[in-house]
């Protein structure tokens, strides 16, 4: 969406707007601005392409469903097609993929068809924009837990331009909610899970001003849902918070915020991801390194990266350090975790999206959607 401290990508379209007008590894303490690179020797990087020839898609979702023959579904978002997805709704928009082993997907394509030629033309959203004030430009971000048989997402939703002021791009942003039998046909919550209150959304000023709720990361954890999620902060850019509902998962007003505002759960972390391996969590965001010394205002992506974190509750974190691009990717970005067993042994997968083009003919765009992974042992 928002280059520089924003949140860079979410939003193609609003992007383009803004454009043109693991346990054992040392974990430090966080200052944002001294995040060292980790060791990646632990990590499995093939560089293969899982989904490809598309537009601008990222943020790749990915369960398993055991006993399905295509075991694993994966939900992304962005452009299939040109700028925008042009005979749908809004912009961006939310697909689905599935697959039987990791590596050949294939894409939803309407009507019971799916495609596995990386043709994008083909491909049909299952979820878009709705009418509403919060909701009638962007959908993206998804995030979706399996639950008692039935897929429960959480997903970003913004409102066209103009909408607010103070926001940017006067734009309003939440985290909308939505419930689905086979993945593939969902129906939205009524309310957003979580919406700045009533007093954000009409601020008088850009002073001091907090919210712009989004990028959501659904667990559900200890007996309720947990939900993390990135915002803006005054001071320090793109911040994670926390809210928790102990309640049904559509329950108007069920998710309440734990942490966030003034008192973050990690400063400068846009995009995060939150997934939990044992009694431990662990997040990967995209926030900036510093040591990348692109120039923000022509190259406004180029300088974040992927990076780790580490917790015991979900709330209080240290930093494990950075994954740079492989060396055929410009820039690696909008990391989301998928645990699973292949082979008798334990993974944690990261999936991710590769940025178009550098310096040269810079795009901001993404344009394959890839993974690593690295070993969970006891």
């Amino acid at each position: 969406m928002f280059t520089s401290l924003r949140r860079n990508t979410h939003m193609g379209a609003a992007l383009a707007l803004f454009l043109l007008s693991a346990c054992g590894r040392l974990a430090i303490a966080d200052g944002s601005i001294d995040r060292p690179d980790q060791d990646i020797s632990k990590w499995e990087r093939t560089k293969e392409n899982l989904l490809w020839g598309f537009s601008n898609m990222y943020q790749p979702c990915v369960l398993e469903i055991p006993g399905d023959e295509h075991r694993y579904r994966m939900w992304f978002f962005g452009w299939a097609v040109g700028i925008g997805n042009k005979g749908y709704p809004g912009c961006d928009a939310i697909f689905h993929a599935r697959s039987k082993d990791l590596r050949k997907w294939e894409v939803y394509s309407g009507d019971g068809q799916w495609d596995s030629s990386m043709t994008p033309g083909r491909w049909v959203p299952v979820i878009t924009a709705d009418n509403k004030p919060y909701d009638d430009w962007h959908v993206g971000d998804p995030s979706v837990v399996r639950k008692d048989g039935r897929f429960y997402m959480a997903f970003s939703a913004t409102g066209s331009t103009d909408k607010v002021k103070f926001h940017p791009n006067n734009m309003l942003l939440c985290i909308r909610g939505a419930t689905s039998d086979d993945g593939i046909h969902w129906t939205k919550t009524e309310q957003p899970l979580l919406i700045e209150p009533p007093a954000a959304q009409t601020p008088t000023t850009d002073k001091g001003w907090t919210g712009d709720f989004h990028r959501p990361s659904l667990l559900w954890d200890q007996g309720k849902w947990r939900l993390w999620f990135d915002y803006w902060h005054p001071t320090r850019g793109i911040c994670m918070g926390l809210a928790e509902n102990t309640g049904l998962f559509d329950a108007p007003g069920g998710f309440k915020v734990l942490r966030a505002g003034l008192d973050p759960v990690l400063v400068e972390w846009p995009n995060p991801e939150v997934v939990k391996i044992g009694n431990r969590y662990y997040s990967f965001a995209d926030p900036i390194d510093p040591r990348r010394k692109f120039d923000h205002i022509k190259y406004p992506i180029r300088n974040r990266a992927i990076c780790e974190a580490v917790s015991d509750d979900g709330l209080d974190w240290k930093i494990v350090g950075f994954i740079q691009p492989e060396d055929d990717a410009y820039a690696t970005h909008v990391p989301q975790t998928f645990v699973t067993e292949v082979d008798g042994r334990k993974w944690l997968y990261l999936f991710y999206a590769t940025q178009r083009g550098g310096e040269t003919q810079y795009d901001y765009r993404y344009d394959r959607i890839r993974n690593m992974r690295r070993e969970i042992k006891p």
